[in-house]
């Protein structure tokens, strides 16, 4: 639930001028998760550390041989 609340907050940040301004004041993650709980969101710092390293993995994964090792080849039409 609490990575939920991390996105719910994200969002917020993303659409209110106001709590977009507080959250760029703030220098570090225990500012940001009491900014975020004191606007009802449910935040813990193992929710930043796993956002972080997800998104590591996913920039990974997009720019690895691996991935495209699994896309189908383009599609050839046969020659006649």
């Amino acid at each position: 639930m609490s990575r939920e609340a991390l996105q719910d907050f994200l969002r917020a940040v993303e659409h209110h001028q106001g709590l977009r301004r507080d959250a760029t004041q703030c220098s570090d993650d225990d500012q940001l998760l009491a900014l975020a709980r004191r606007h009802g969101f449910n935040v813990i710092q193992r929710d930043l550390c796993d956002d972080a390293r997800e998104l590591a993995i996913t920039r990974w994964v997009e720019t690895s041989r691996i991935q495209r090792s699994f896309q189908s080849p383009p599609f050839q039409s046969p020659k006649t």
